[in-house]
């Protein structure tokens, strides 16, 4: 069996995820929703960084191109609700 290993990605996307979830739940829970875009922004870092664990495990470039395009794209719509607001 092969033995998974613990890289510098996924530290970086525990450490992503945490904070997202903690900035959803503080969003949710006060009801105040300026922090959205910030949060889009790190949701779009965490997909980033899973889009690219993704493409280095499998060497595909269906998911992994797959999860990259959709973290640019989250991540084009937190800049433009930033700009726009």
């Amino acid at each position: 069996m092969e033995e998974k290993k613990f890289d510098i990605l996924m530290l970086f996307q525990i450490i992503f995820v945490i904070l997202v979830m903690l900035i959803s739940i503080y969003s949710k829970v006060t009801e105040n929703y300026k922090l959205l875009p910030l949060t889009l922004i790190l949701l779009s870092i965490t997909l980033l960084i899973m889009g690219l664990r993704e493409y280095k495990r499998t060497q595909g470039f269906l998911w992994g191109i797959f999860i990259l395009c959709t973290s640019l794209y989250i991540l084009f719509s937190a800049v433009k609700g930033i700009m726009f607001n």
